[in-house]
């Protein structure tokens, strides 16, 4: 008398093809919340960075004689390279770097770029301190006057002397923050008006 073993019962395919959508829908929310988590965990767009669109604004001008009734609108300057100073008149650094500003103004007078300097108020500085610079300094470039720090803060700047190059259209290019070579000037410069 031979045994016979019972037959395995098999799945049916119906049983099989009832999980994967399942499966299906579990794997698109796990993808879904890794996305969502890696968007969330990335820092915020900082101010002021490297590519991004220059914040336009548009401040008194302060001249040698002091505070006028002129206004300079930053996108006024499109279709100029734009080396942009956030200063303040007391800053040590900031008058050490006139003579370098005052000498590149010259040497690229005459091309598509514009200086502007954006002075502070802050610890006392004014229009009265700033136009004291501008003569001390023979700072000849545009200079106007950011009495609520507004503009400092659209551009992150804690610190001065802080430098912003912007290209024809209006984007970030480069930055420098405190004393700077007149070379690395002239580099990040150059590089600006070839692009």
């Amino acid at each position: 008398m031979s045994r016979t073993r019972p037959k395995k019962k098999l799945k049916p395919e119906s049983r099989r093809s009832e999980r994967t959508p399942t499966i299906i829908f579990a794997g698109i929310i796990v993808v879904v919340i890794l996305v969502g988590w890696y968007a969330l965990s990335q820092p915020a767009s900082v101010p002021g960075s490297i590519g991004s669109d220059a914040p336009d604004f548009q401040l008194p001008e302060v001249t040698a004689q002091g505070l006028t009734d002129n206004t300079i609108q930053l996108s006024s300057l499109r279709g100029k390279v734009v080396v942009l100073e956030f200063m303040v008149s007391w800053c040590t650094a900031c008058q050490q770097m006139a003579s370098s500003l005052a000498y590149l103004n010259d040497k690229y007078s005459g091309q598509n770029l514009a200086f502007l300097s954006v002075a502070g108020t802050q610890s006392g500085a004014s229009a009265d301190s700033t136009a004291q610079f501008i003569r001390q300094h023979d700072a000849t470039w545009t200079h106007v006057l950011d009495t609520d720090g507004n503009v400092f803060s659209k551009y992150g700047v804690e610190a001065t002397p802080s430098y912003f190059i912007l290209d024809r259209s209006g984007k970030i290019v480069n930055k420098f923050q405190g004393v700077t070579s007149t070379d690395a000037f002239s580099t990040a410069i150059e590089a600006a008006l070839s692009g």
